[in-house]
């Protein structure tokens, strides 16, 4: 299915609210902002804007935002969990477009999208274009809570990994440095010599599959996770299917091996690498296993996850 891109407002009648986060990439979001504010003022576009103060306050932010105006453009300037933030405060109302200036250290939706790794690129292409394109958001929810996903959910070793990153304080440190991948690497070794797979029930669309020594599953509605990695090539936010992945009884060994292929879309043909797609999953587990949604901790056990078609407006960047 192809995207189904559709004419938006005006450039002059735009409404544009930036949510900023400034702790994203060690506050190297700041610098992103005050180049983007200088462009905003030269050219003089009409703005608003705030900065977010807590986990989750970007949620909260879009939805205070959306509720006096109801019709606008939704910036996130930071990370995947800054974009991630602002769907969940899109979700709900219609009339909002959503965009992205990349400013995190990952920044997986918008290298699944296209947009400019550049901010200012990514600025300008959003300035000078007047169109927009429905997206899927997949709804998740878990032991600890429920929200919307842009990019994916993972249960297992991703997750793990995932949530040592996150409460590292070295990942501080290695984001200063610009080299904020060896630490997803350092903590990918350390868990896949430590974590301990086990049996998992994935039902699709009704259907039940149960699956021993199982390393993750993935439910994909973008193709990358983890700053970079192609976990599922063949999805689309768009498409109206979630791709899923499992990868289970795999040795330890092979698994190291196998993710080398990933790089390429080489591991959906290995034996142990199983995908499937569908719209309403749920994932039972024998062990109390992580679970990770845009690269945020959300929970551990069982989840459930269901495609939303077509929930929000991204507001496309560039002709």
């Amino acid at each position: 299915m192809g995207k189904a891109e559709v004419r938006g407002d005006s450039l002059e009648r735009r409404t544009y609210y930036f949510i900023i986060n400034p702790a994203a990439k060690n506050a190297g979001s700041l610098k992103v902002w005050e180049k983007t504010k200088e462009t905003l003022d030269r050219e003089g576009i009409s703005y608003s804007y705030a900065f977010t103060e807590y986990k989750g306050h970007g949620v909260a932010l879009a939805r205070e935002f959306l509720q006096s105006t109801g019709d606008a453009i939704l910036v996130a300037v930071g990370g995947d969990g800054t974009i991630h933030e602002v769907a969940n405060g899109a979700a709900g109302f219609p009339g909002v477009r959503i965009a992205y200036i990349p400013a995190g250290s990952g920044n997986d939706f918008a290298r699944g999208e296209g947009i400019d790794s550049r901010p200012l690129q990514a600025l300008s292409g959003l300035l000078h274009s007047n169109k927009v394109r429905p997206i899927d958001l997949g709804f998740y929810k878990t032991s600890s809570g429920k929200g919307y996903l842009l990019n994916s959910l993972g249960i297992g070793l991703d997750a793990a990994i995932t949530e040592a990153v996150n409460q590292s304080r070295m990942k501080h440190y290695f984001n200063k440095l610009g080299a904020g991948k060896i630490i997803y690497l350092a903590y990918f070794l350390w868990k896949w010599m430590t974590y301990k797979p086990g049996e998992m029930e994935v039902e699709i669309d009704g259907e039940s599959h149960s699956f021993t020594n199982t390393w993750l599953v993935n439910v994909s509605n973008h193709p990358y996770f983890g700053g970079g990695i192609k976990i599922s090539p063949n999805a689309k936010p768009d498409d109206g299917v979630f791709h899923i992945l499992v990868i289970h009884n795999i040795p330890r060994l092979k698994l190291l091996l196998m993710f080398s292929t990933v790089l390429w879309g080489g591991h959906l043909k290995l034996r142990g690498v199983d995908s499937f797609e569908g719209r309403t999953i749920r994932v039972t587990s024998s062990f109390e296993v992580p679970i990770q949604a845009d690269g945020e901790n959300v929970g551990a056990g069982e989840a459930f996850i269901e495609l939303k078609h077509h929930m929000v407006k991204l507001a496309v960047q560039g002709e």
